[in-house]
């Protein structure tokens, strides 16, 4: 055990995708003896509380945000860039008041998602210790993929360099005039350069597979990988679920996690009909969108918050949007899986793992179609077992919790 408690702020902003791995970190933390506070978005708080964890609000409701702002999940990279920006210059200010107010008597902060933005910022002026978790290593330049709001995979590595240098120069044009007000609120001198402040400064840990997503040599050991992080939910499933699993051939799971809007209302009703013309059975992830909402086929099954640890290694094959999250609760369970990505990191999810030969080509989910989904189905059922049952074995016996837990407890013990 440490050698004392320590109270530590986990501050993640964004959808589940974001919060549900600082939860897997909080049980860690708290399982080591330390005081894990979590700071997140309210539409959570029953969540955290649920599990036994101090809540602190932090930011808006992201669920409203998103259905407010339904151009977010158009997959448009400039409608997506302007809905960020117009939600950053609304929210940064109150963001870094109560991260900073939160962190009272902390002895360090861990942010991810949104908070990987304001962590830095609010540590620095705390003087405290920090640490990132980023769930992606596609924000990070690098030769070997594009900036995540390009969707186009395989360019040659030049090319990849030359739009990180276009990112770098559009990222200081629009974000540093904020960034460094927000630092100017704290009293902190201005940065020149955001990303090599974010990203290099003060770099993240990166809490993904690494062989799956390799590091660009040229990072040179700068980001450590530890793998993904996994909630242990003590959540079962419902018996009357439980039973319809066992009483049947594995069904096809399709959900699109917290994407919700009228494209993947389209795309989801879709996908549903093409699943259907298959005579398969199938369960309907509802997720943010309520999807499964209208009419559907007998015997189907919706639903809206069962664990994906106990349900995914029940289904014949999982067709999701490529969201850090379910890619990784996917490869974990050795099932088949079809990934349809509509933005950002979803589509480098989608082009690695089918680079692993553990996943169909991609179809991006505005351009998918019932014979595109129905041929997708065949190809991820015809892959071969042995790459996806080795990378489930890789995942279950990695331990990410407990290589982040260490590296707080010596960043914290050092800055003592």
């Amino acid at each position: 055990m440490p050698a004392r408690s320590l109270r530590i702020v986990l501050a993640a902003i964004g959808s589940r995708g974001d919060v549900q791995p600082a939860l897997a970190l909080a049980q860690a933390l708290a399982e080591r003896g330390h005081v894990p506070v979590v700071a997140a978005p309210p539409n959570f708080q029953t969540w955290v509380t649920g599990l036994g964890f101090e809540f602190k609000p932090l930011g808006m409701d992201i669920q409203v945000f998103l259905q407010d702002n339904p151009e977010v999940m158009t997959g448009h990279p400039l409608k997506l860039t302007r809905e960020v920006i117009r939600y950053l210059t609304a929210q940064w200010p109150q963001h870094v008041t109560q991260l900073a107010l939160i962190s009272e008597g902390a002895d360090i902060i861990v942010h991810a998602g949104i908070a990987l933005m304001t962590g830095p910022i609010v540590a620095e002026a705390m003087r405290l210790p920090s640490l990132g978790v980023l769930y992606t290593n596609c924000l990070m330049p690098s030769s070997l993929h594009p900036p995540p709001t390009i969707r186009a995979r395989g360019l040659p590595g030049w090319l990849n360099r030359w739009l990180w240098q276009l990112d770098h120069v559009l990222a200081n044009l629009f974000v540093r005039g904020m960034f460094n007000r927000r630092r100017a609120s704290l009293q902190l001198a201005p940065v020149r350069n955001v990303r090599h402040y974010l990203f290099e400064q003060n770099a993240p840990v990166i809490a993904i597979d690494e062989t799956l997503f390799p590091p660009d040599p040229r990072w040179d050991g700068l980001y450590a990988y530890t793998g993904f992080l996994f909630l242990d939910d003590p959540a079962p499933l419902a018996p009357q679920l439980d039973a319809w699993l066992r009483d049947g051939e594995p069904p096809v799971f399709v959900g699109f996690g917290s994407m919700s809007g009228k494209g993947i209302d389209r795309a989801g009703k879709m996908m549903l009909d093409a699943v259907s013309a298959t005579g398969r059975r199938c369960i309907v992830g509802a997720g943010w969108g309520g999807l499964g909402a209208g009419e559907l086929p007998d015997g189907w099954r919706v639903v809206r918050d069962a664990p994906h640890a106990l349900l995914f290694p029940r289904m014949a094959v999982v067709v999701h949007h490529g969201g850090s999250g379910t890619t990784a609760q996917a490869l974990r369970a050795g099932v088949p899986q079809v990934l349809v990505p509509l933005f950002l990191d979803q589509f480098h999810h989608a082009h690695r793992l089918h680079l692993a030969g553990l996943a169909p080509k991609p179809v991006a989910m505005e351009k998918m179609t019932p014979a595109q989904l129905a041929a997708s189905l065949a190809a991820a059922l015809a892959l071969p077992a042995g790459p996806r049952q080795a990378a489930a074995q890789r995942l279950r016996a990695s331990d990410a919790r407990g290589d982040i837990v260490r590296r707080v407890e010596a960043i914290a013990g050092h800055a003592r």
